[in-house]
Formats: C-alpha cells, structure tokens, sequence
C-alpha cells in the first residue's frame, strides 16, 4: 500500500476481512494530519497516518506490505483473518509507548502479537488498525540464579529461555504443549498459558512476581516486585495475566524459576474405558500422589495416532504420568500409581518399537490434524473440578455419538483440563453449525459442574459469546476496568467481550 502526496490511494478500512475488494480513496477522504507530531517541526504538505507513524518511529520498522500483513492478520486458531493497516515492528519499550500514544492521539487500534501461537483468535487484530510486533524484543534482561529469578522481554521464546536457565540448573516449567519453540513469555502471560507441567507446578500465573507495562494512552507502569509473598494492596500482577493484551502492552516481565528436578520417570497405563482412566486420575489426586503431569488420551486419539505412524496400540483410553524427584520418590510414587491403576482395571501400556510411550504424547495434535483431510478442528479448553472428569468425559463421547462427528478427547486432566477437538468441514454449512453447537454443548456441561470455559487458551474470540452467555453479570465490571486502563477502548478491542 505505498503513498504518495499526490495522489490517492487503494485502502482497506480497518477490520475488513481478507477478499474485500479495496476502496480507492484520495487524501482528503482519508485520514490526513497536518500538525505538529510531539515537539518536532510541524511537517509540511499533507501526511496520511502511515506516514507518520513511520517518522516517529523510523520507516524501517514499518510494513505495509501486502504479505507481512496476511501473516499477521491470523493465528492458530481456525477463526476468519481480518488484516490489519500496517505492522510495527518494536524493538524497545520507547517504540511500544510511541506507537501506543500516537495510536491514543488518533483513536487507532493496536493488536500486540508476537508468534501468533494463539488459540482462540487472541491476535488476530479484529478491529484492523495497527498490530504491534514484540518478536524484537527478546532480550533477558537479568538473571538472579541464588534468588530463582529472571526478568525478561516479552519476546523471549520459551524453549530458549530454559536454554539458557539450565546453566544454573534452573527452568520456568509451565511448559506450553507443542508451540514451545515459538510461543513468548510475553504471550503466555497474556493468556495465563499452563502445560503438562502445571499439575505440579502451577500455571503462569504462579511464576509472575512483577512486569511492566504500557497501558492505553501510553503511560508505563511498574506492577509487582521481585519479593515473593506480597500483602500490599490490589494484586495487579494477576489482573494483568490473562488479560490479552486489553489492558496494556507488556514490556518486561519477572519471573519466579523451580529448580531442574533431581531425576524424573514416564510411565503410562491403558484402561479398559474412559471412566475407568478419569477415575484413576480422580483417586490419583484424591491420594495425594506427587506428580509433574498427568495426560488422558482417548481411545480416538489413540486411533489417529495409530494411523499416523503405525504405532499398533491397542485403541483404548491411555494415561501418561511424569514424576520428578529423587530416586525414592520416582520408585515410590510409580508403584502407588501403578497400584491404584490396577484397582481400576489399568495396565502398563508399552510400545512395540520399545519407545518411551511418552513420545507418542508429542504428536496428538498433528494425528488429528491429518485423521481427515479437508476437515478442520473447532477446539476448547474447558477447566472443572478434577471429580467431574470421569463425567466430562462421558459427556464428550455420547455427544460425538449423538451428532455423528469425530471427538477427540485429551488434556491436563491432572488439573481437571481436557481438550476437546472436534473434526468438521467448514464447506459444510449444516455441518459447521452442528460442530459449533456440540462444542457449546462441552463447555456448557463444564461450567455446569462448577468449571469455566477456558483453563489455558483464553477467551479471545473463539469463545466471547460463550463468555457473555455464562458471565453476563461480570461484563459491567471488566468493561469498568477496561475503561480505567484503556480510556479510548483502542488496545485489542473485541476480545474477551465487546464494549
């Protein structure tokens, strides 16, 4: 979309989905300034946005491009693209605060991103505007090994932040599932990500002792400390987590770091039904067993795994526990759990190759993915009381009976999460509605047990209706605390609820 100041040029307004035919617009119709930017010179002849954006904060760091902007215009999820105007690249915190009071002064929406690993349409910039890239800003900026901490950027990579803590023989365990490579800290703040891990250790959340942040006129603040118990006032840390870059941009964030574990042992068991396998994880917990992570695949899981790679496993539910400690403790907790396994009809479940059977683990995602090409995955996340797995899972195999479509269920079922991934043809107007409608029907059942609709995702746009639905009477008081660090509602608008 290059410019020129003599004539007009082909523009797409902000929010337009991808495939609408532009709008030639001259100067005048557009937004045009003629003023002075900061305490600089006033500019002379006629400027349209763009180009003053890329005067403050350099041209270099500014694309129009027709290919930068679908790149950034989508995420993981399976929602519509909606490209942006232009695309920031920041480099530093100063970049944030300029591009965000410029956008303030102009009442211009800013959608932060960074990998783009969102699930439920976090960043994808719905109103259009600008979207603010924060892959630049990857530095670790200090590291307290003798205090467990690390400040860093909000584009630091997760996998190579442990990387780089493991010197000190130290990690930040909520580990992210398969996007670990590319996912940011900056990016499982704002969605207060968790993992397998978390069942042991906590989800993000659990790790933030402090940030910093630019909210929406472009004021930096400071929330937090690095002091590890805090009783001082409004926790504004947790406000922040989980909040999707609605409230402000981050710039820094502290965290709090465990210790590698001294040994660690996978062991895996399959169980003549689901229930039986959510019953053991119900008495699992229920008896206290330490475990780092504990994961349920679904006798359909299974199956796809075993048409992606041949694995020959007998197609029944699974679960994969993980243990960490000393050697006594790894010996002691897996015969307990192998014990109350067997109370339940459980076996050890091992691979013919000889593989750990955890490495199947890794490739769910990419099993369903494939199982039927030319469908697409409509997920959730839905978090409930670890007693009501055993009926979670139920609920999620009479519906794909009831409907006649694919349902794979698995997840952090340690920490009372499942993944419910639902295979439909969106070319299949009846059929995309019924998926829709089920997938409702999953979250539905999860908060009428006492859950919520999402346990790591987020809400984004994927599930804002759903979240108006069943938590209408909030909607007053976040949209009270939107207004207070937000006044001009332009910091990613349109998720978690509309205004």
């Amino acid at each position: 979309m290059g410019l020129s100041a003599v004539s007009g040029f082909a523009f797409r307004p902000f929010g337009t989905p991808l495939g609408t035919r532009p709008t030639v617009l001259s100067f005048p119709q557009h937004a045009i300034v003629n003023r002075h930017i900061s305490r600089r010179k006033p500019l002379r002849g006629y400027w349209t946005l763009i180009e003053l954006l890329k005067k403050i904060v350099g041209a270099e760091k500014v694309s129009t491009h027709a290919s930068t902007l679908e790149s950034v215009s989508i995420d993981e999820s399976t929602l519509p693209a909606v490209r942006p105007a232009v695309l920031v690249r920041a480099e530093n915190k100063n970049d944030v605060v300029t591009v965000v009071q410029f956008a303030a002064e102009q009442k211009i929406p800013v959608t932060a991103r960074a990998a783009g690993s969102a699930l439920e349409g976090s960043t994808i910039p719905l109103s259009g505007g600008i979207v603010l890239d924060l892959t630049g800003m990857n530095k670790i900026i200090e590291f307290w090994p003798e205090d467990l901490q690390v400040r860093v950027e909000p584009g630091v990579v997760y996998e190579k932040l442990n990387e780089y803590l493991k010197r000190e023989s130290l990690f930040f365990p909520p580990a992210p599932g398969g996007s670990s490579d590319v996912a940011t800290i900056g990016g499982m703040v704002s969605t207060n990500a968790s993992g397998i891990y978390s069942v042991k250790y906590g989800g993000t959340k659990n790790f933030v002792l402090g940030l910093k942040l630019v909210d929406g006129i472009g004021k930096e603040h400071d929330f937090g400390s690095r002091a590890v118990k805090s009783s001082s006032g409004y926790n504004l840390v947790d406000l922040i987590v989980g909040s999707e870059g609605t409230l402000g941009i981050i710039t820094e964030v502290t965290l709090k770091l465990a210790g590698i574990p001294e040994g660690n042992r996978q062991i895996a068991f399959k169980f003549r039904s689901e229930k039986d396998a959510a019953a053991a994880v119900s008495e699992m917990m229920r008896y206290g067993l330490d475990l780092a992570a504990v994961e349920f695949l679904d006798r359909d899981v299974i199956a796809a795994l075993n048409l992606l790679n041949d694995y020959g496993l007998e197609e029944v539910p699974c679960l994969f526990l993980e243990i960490h400690g000393a050697e006594a403790v790894l010996e002691a907790t897996a015969e307990a759990a192998a014990d109350l396994s067997g109370d339940l009809g459980g076996q050890s479940l091992n691979l013919t190759s000889g593989q750990n059977p955890w490495e199947i683990r890794h490739h769910v995602t990419d099993a369903i993915k494939l199982r039927r090409l030319g469908y697409t995955i409509i997920r959730n996340d839905a978090a409930f009381p670890i007693s009501a797995l055993p009926e979670m899972v139920e609920c999620c195999h009479e519906l794909s009976e009831e409907s006649g479509l694919l349902i794979h269920a698995f997840g952090h079922v340690g920490m009372g999460l499942i993944h419910a991934l639902i295979l439909a043809r969106r070319d299949n107007a009846e059929e995309w509605e019924r998926a829709l409608d089920v997938n409702r029907k999953i979250i539905d059942k999860a908060v009428e047990l006492g859950g919520h609709i999402s346990g790591e995702h987020g809400i984004g746009l994927g599930h804002k209706a759903t979240f108006a639905e069943h938590f209408g009477e909030l909607l007053p008081l976040m949209r009270g605390l939107k207004k207070v660090f937000d006044p001009h509602g332009i910091l990613n608008p349109g998720k978690i609820f509309d205004l």
